[in-house]
């Protein structure tokens, strides 16, 4: 591993003699696999030898955060002529980043213990049934705004029966100083609700304490489709019919953002192993909901997958789809930059740059094209069909229809 790191003879012996190789080599393996690319892994592979000098760490041992805290501070405070950023003040940061996560990746790192709340077992029941309900995005963001407020509950009430919703008002009022966005609130006030209803169900609160949690007003920005028109869209995937590797791998990733409307997580987290080329479809993980979709493999988009896979993806033993170019090969965080840029540079105008816009000029096309919004939603993955009446209000072609109707004659 630390041959493929650096390049220099002098640093690699440098590295390879230090103290605790094949614990810092397997921490390595473990952030390229996650796309760091060299020079990230070469800055954290010189901060754990940092790490092991300034901790004395000979032979691994658990560590506590106070005990990192310490080694940063005095490491930040070293006066030494061969360190070039001397004085900067994310030395310290750096080195408790690299610290933390090392010894949290074999075990290693002890936590304060968590205080115990009366409420962890019902959050903890909440949790897990909400796995199969909630993407794990929005389950985790749920569950961040709802566990203060239930520890902020403990302090007056031990039990979900008592809480009323004039404690949830005056929580929310007491992060009034916090300067919440509406949009914030709106988030906690979604979450608490969902944990109410749950709580609800089984029995634990009040009766009507979810419904009675009202959320603030948030103003819309959305006046327009964000997506650009399907021409546009067109003429960004003809300007990748060229033989390079990264129009190979940019058209791939077009047809598949454009013809299937699908995310940026969605696209970066394809394997080789969804596509059945026998029957000529392929599988997609949806990043909402948990779920996933078969999709027949069409002709064009197939073509692309092919020639990239011939012309242009470098053979490696990652199995992702879309991996980075050159070694340490990885899978790609994002597709977005590429179609950004591929965008400025032709051009288009959209409200918004990047795949998700892409996926909006999908699904305008195919109300265009009279597709049923049940239709569309299904599509798109999407659960409620109310997630894509934005859509509705866009269709200028049905919208003049309606325009047109005369009420002459009608009683």
């Amino acid at each position: 591993m630390i041959e493929s790191i650096f390049v220099k003879q002098y640093a690699i012996a440098k590295h390879k003699q230090a103290p605790l190789l094949q614990e810092r080599e397997a921490y390595l393996h473990y952030l390229a696999a996650r796309g760091k690319c060299q020079p990230q892994l070469q800055n954290i592979s010189m901060e754990l030898l940092h790490v092991i000098r300034v901790m004395g760490i000979e032979n691994f041992r658990k560590v506590n955060e106070a005990e990192i805290r310490l080694a940063a501070e005095r490491w930040a405070r070293e006066e030494d002529p061969r360190r070039m950023m001397r004085g900067n003040k994310s030395s310290a940061a750096r080195f408790s980043l690299a610290a933390r996560g090392w010894f949290r990746f074999h075990g290693l790192l002890t936590k304060p213990p968590i205080p115990l709340c009366c409420f962890d077992s019902a959050f903890n029941d909440y949790l897990a049934a909400m796995q199969s309900r909630l993407s794990p995005w929005t389950l985790s963001r749920y569950g961040s705004l709802t566990m203060p407020f239930l520890r902020w509950a403990a302090t007056k009430h031990d039990n979900l029966f008592s809480i009323s919703i004039e404690d949830i008002d005056e929580y929310l009022e007491s992060k009034r100083p916090c300067k919440w966005r509406p949009a914030t609130l709106a988030q906690q006030c979604q979450a608490l609700r969902t944990f109410f209803t749950y709580a609800e169900s089984r029995g634990w609160c009040r009766p009507g304490l979810a419904q009675g949690i009202q959320s603030p007003v948030v103003r819309s920005r959305d006046t327009s489709v964000a997506g650009p028109s399907w021409k546009d869209v067109r003429r960004l995937i003809k300007d990748c019919d060229g033989s390079s590797w990264s129009d190979c791998r940019a058209k791939a990733i077009l047809l598949l953002c454009s013809v299937y409307a699908l995310r940026n997580s969605e696209v970066v987290r394809l394997f080789l192993d969804d596509f059945d080329w026998r029957n000529e479809t392929f599988t997609v993980k949806r990043a909402k909901g948990g779920g996933t979709q078969q999709f027949p493999l069409q002709y064009e988009v197939g073509e692309a997958i092919i020639r990239y896979l011939q012309n242009a993806r470098p053979q490696c033993h990652c199995r992702a789809l879309f991996i980075s170019q050159h070694p340490l090969y990885r899978p790609l965080k994002s597709v977005g930059p590429a179609v950004e840029r591929r965008m400025k540079r032709l051009g288009i105008k959209a409200d918004n740059l990047g795949p998700h816009s892409l996926r909006h000029a999908c699904a305008t096309e195919l109300l265009r094209k009279g597709t049923p919004l049940r239709d569309i939603a299904n599509f798109l993955g999407h659960r409620d069909i109310d997630s894509v009446n934005f859509y509705a209000k866009h269709d200028f072609r049905a919208l003049r229809a309606v325009a047109a109707f005369s009420l002459v004659g009608v009683r």
